[in-house]
């Protein structure tokens, strides 16, 4: 078979792709209904954060995206859920979840579930707020644990902004984790003219959110 012929997505590059199709719907107001959009871009959200959890977990051993390792490396076997990957995760690769995030991913989780395998009914701002919480989670989870800027293809052209302004509970939800992670870095970040997150370095410069570049008055 022909090497252009062969369909192939690594776990990074299938979570990608899913990320793309979720980030486009939430972003184009001309693909279908609003409602048939987040519905969508829900269970396309899902299904990014499950596969960069995998990633990450492939990263320590290819054994740990198993549920039964013992049964790596057969397809028809199962691999791990969101749940079982977060456990590892913390036991296996010492990392942290904050509470807000498993929250987050347990709110995602229970809402995919009900979109796949029966009736779901929300408020377009309890779906928004989700999907909003998940795509920062995702970006983050990337950039902090996987070193994949995920967000760079987006900004390289108009997506991005029309997520920001499409999607205020993203905008809202990322901007505060890019302020907690540039306060942690021992920053003061400065108000945003732009996005109005407090998002820009405290000496000024490219907003962390909007990319949105400002001059910080010193006072002098």
């Amino acid at each position: 078979m022909a090497a252009h012929n062969v369909i192939e997505f690594d776990l990074l590059n299938n979570a990608k792709d899913s990320l793309r199709q979720a980030v486009e719907l939430l972003a184009t107001e001309s693909i279908g209904s609003k409602h048939a959009r987040l519905k969508h871009s829900i269970t396309a959200s899902a299904h990014c954060i499950e596969l960069l959890l995998k990633e990450r977990l492939r990263r320590i051993h290819p054994a740990f995206v198993w549920e039964n390792v013992d049964k790596y490396p057969s397809l028809e076997a199962r691999t791990v859920t969101v749940d079982t990957a977060i456990v590892r995760l913390k036991s296996i690769g010492n990392m942290a979840f904050t509470q807000d995030d498993e929250r987050t991913l347990k709110s995602l989780r229970n809402t995919r579930n009900a979109i796949e395998h029966y009736e779901w009914r929300a408020s377009e701002k309890e779906a928004k707020i989700i999907v909003g919480k998940a795509l920062s989670f995702a970006f983050a989870f990337a950039h902090d644990e996987l070193q994949s800027d995920l967000a760079e293809d987006f900004k390289a052209d108009d997506i991005w902004q029309m997520l920001l302004d499409e999607l205020y509970q993203f905008a809202q939800a990322h901007g505060a984790r890019l302020e907690a992670r540039m306060r942690a870095k021992g920053e003061y970040p400065q108000c945003c003219d732009e996005c109005s997150e407090l998002t820009v370095p405290m000496w000024g410069g490219s907003c962390q959110l909007c990319g949105h570049w400002q001059s910080v008055d010193d006072g002098t």
